[in-house]
This record gives structure tokens, C-alpha cells and sequence, in this order.
């Protein structure tokens, strides 16, 4: 087991805006179900990232339970660094292109810690 705090870049608050967007065009609980399951899986992250496979690169994918997206995140030595929370329906060019991205944004940016 391979413990370690989760953090997450700025982005992935209006990830999940988006993801909560979606959700309450049919669920009047879609903020509070989204953000349930989005925590469940940092839990399980946070706990365990090794349980995960591995996507594009070293970037891991957990699918967020009983909704359309998934949480792909990066293991560092001291934390696992959370990239995005996109649409797993989504065109998996657009996908591996905003990765990259904001992976190689990352580094020595401002980070916000989940919870």
C-alpha cells in the first residue's frame, strides 16, 4: 500500500462544476451526488493510488462511480497531484491532449488540497 495526500490543480474545481453542470439537468441532488462520489474516489486515491491503471504515460485514471467521469491524477513522491475530472465519453484525443497539458503545467504551480 502506497499512502499519500491527494491535491489537485485549480482547474479541477471547474472540472467538477462541469460534472455538477451536467448531473442537474436531470438530478435536483446532482451537486451533492457528484461531489459524494468525487470524494469516495480521492478516498480510495488517497488511500491506495497503485490500485489504479495507468492511461497516458504515469497518469492514472479512477472512474468515479455511478457517474460518466473519471479523476485522472499523477503520483509524486510525497502526494498524488489530481490533473482532471473529465467526461469519460469524451473524444479520447481532446482527453490525452488537456493531460498533457496541464501536466506539464503543473510543476511549481499553486496547488489547493481536496477535502
Amino acid at each position: 500500500m502506497n499512502s499519500k495526500p491527494v491535491e489537485a490543480l485549480p482547474e479541477v474545481e471547474a472540472d467538477l462544476e462541469s460534472a455538477i453542470a451536467h448531473y442537474l439537468t436531470w438530478r435536483s441532488d446532482g451537486r451533492v451526488h457528484v461531489l459524494d462520489k468525487y470524494d469516495e474516489t480521492v478516498g480510495w486515491i488517497e488511500w491506495n493510488p497503485d490500485l489504479f491503471p495507468l492511461k497516458i504515460g504515469r497518469v492514472q485514471r479512477a472512474i468515479i462511480k455511478q457517474t460518466y467521469f473519471a479523476v485522472y491524477f499523477l503520483q509524486e513522491e510525497s502526494r498524488t497531484l489530481v490533473l482532471a475530472v473529465l467526461d469519460g465519453r469524451e473524444q479520447p484525443e481532446r482527453r490525452q491532449k488537456l493531460l498533457r497539458g496541464r501536466r506539464k503545467g503543473a510543476t511549481g504551480r499553486l496547488l489547493h488540497a481536496n477535502g
